[in-house]
């Protein structure tokens, strides 16, 4: 179905306005600053993103939240082109998300506070056994008199450093790798027994490794329906993936952008080295490679409401591409950069990195692929 003309037009006009306040606020040299301040962000962006209303955008207006997946992708693109350190991602894009599936009042009381920039939120999920199997959880939450006490720990948590609110899975029922008996609870940061270690990635990002040593939280902590936490869980980070993407086609386009310029204003043997055809034929490459992960990625954000196993499919098929084309013009870019590429001073070495980075997010190439394979394999067994 074709999206009417005055939608795509919003979105246009948004993502400019977006790119005029990065131009403006959010330079290579601001984000340098943003990385060195204690958090690994700078307060006044994150402020910024919730005044601007970037942090409910794609959100359910039951929730407070406004405009649709795609509208979120297109933001995702402008922050990507940004190298953004704030966490938008973990918080607008996967937690919200997880918080506004059948929210009650509670819940979207965290989204409401969350959009409006005074309640930082961080999913603890995975596990170092599990690697991406986000539902191999050993970490185990037993009724007690007092609510429920949680025991287990959890790594890569994104955003964790400076998380309020944790929403972290555990075990009520079942083996460690079963998808049912999974349950969330939103645990606060202050919460006795829990203890966090931050922990900044090569790329920017900000995210911690969790211990929870007979944490106790009251049986209100329990987010939705025990044991059956792991649909909403899968279908959030699915959601997030998808935004990943998004942003890694904005963080491809700058490292294209960057490296046209650069290629453009180097003379060698007394001309530009765009004056090679060899070169050009290159950028031309990379131009396409990136035509194409946007494409992917939205027709992926476009059907996140889908089916579960339709909603993975197109997940999956984008992340293996844009994993894949992501790294591979980021290492073309430094390449064509020379050895300057390889330096801190130069903006290209960072699209790189973060590029590098998002490919092993919610799951490198090899998994992915193998999820598509499983989807075919369960579509092939007869009913």
């Amino acid at each position: 179905m074709t999206e009417p003309t005055e939608h795509t037009e919003e979105r246009r006009m948004m993502q400019e306005s977006v790119r005029r306040y990065v131009e403006r606020s959010y330079g290579f040299a601001q984000r340098s600053a943003a990385l060195a301040e204690p958090a690994g962000f700078a307060a006044r962006h994150w402020a910024d993103f919730a005044s601007f209303g970037w942090l409910a955008l794609g959100l359910p207006e039951a929730c407070g939240g406004f405009g649709n997946a795609l509208d979120q992708a297109a933001l995702a693109e402008e922050l990507g082109r940004a190298l953004v350190a704030e966490p938008w991602l973990a918080n607008a894009a996967l937690c919200g998300p997880l918080l506004a599936q059948d929210a009650d009042a509670v819940q979207c009381g965290h989204v409401v506070a969350m959009a409006a920039g005074r309640l930082k939120l961080a999913l603890a999920a995975w596990e170092i056994q599990g690697r991406y199997d986000a539902f191999d959880i050993a970490a185990t939450a037993q009724p007690d008199a007092r609510g429920w006490v949680l025991d287990g720990s959890k790594t890569l948590v994104l955003a964790g450093g400076s998380a309020d609110l944790f929403l972290v899975v555990a075990r009520t029922a079942g083996q460690r790798r079963d998808r049912h008996g999974l349950s969330l609870f939103a645990v606060p940061a202050s919460t006795a027994g829990l203890q966090v270690d931050p922990l900044p990635t090569y790329d920017g990002r900000q995210t911690a490794t969790l211990a929870l040593r007979r944490a106790v939280v009251p049986e209100a902590a329990l987010v939705g329906v025990r044991d059956v936490a792991w649909p909403r869980v899968e279908a959030a980070i699915d959601h997030a993936t998808a935004m990943a993407c998004a942003e890694s086609v904005g963080t491809m386009a700058r490292a294209f952008e960057l490296t046209r310029d650069y290629l453009a204003t180097r003379v060698q043997f007394g001309r530009a080295i765009t004056a090679n055809q060899v070169i050009r034929h290159r950028l031309v490459d990379l131009f396409v490679s990136i035509e194409q992960a946007r494409a992917i990625t939205e027709a992926a954000a476009a059907r996140l409401l889908d089916a579960p196993r339709e909603r993975m499919r197109v997940v999956s098929q984008a992340k293996a591409f844009v994993c894949a084309a992501g790294r591979k013009l980021g290492e073309e870019a430094v390449q064509l950069h020379g050895a300057v590429g390889m330096t801190d001073e130069m903006e290209i070495g960072h699209c790189y990195k973060r590029l590098a980075a998002t490919a092993n997010l919610f799951g490198d190439v090899d998994w992915h692929l193998e999820r598509l394979a499983a989807l075919d394999e369960a579509c092939a067994v007869p009913a």
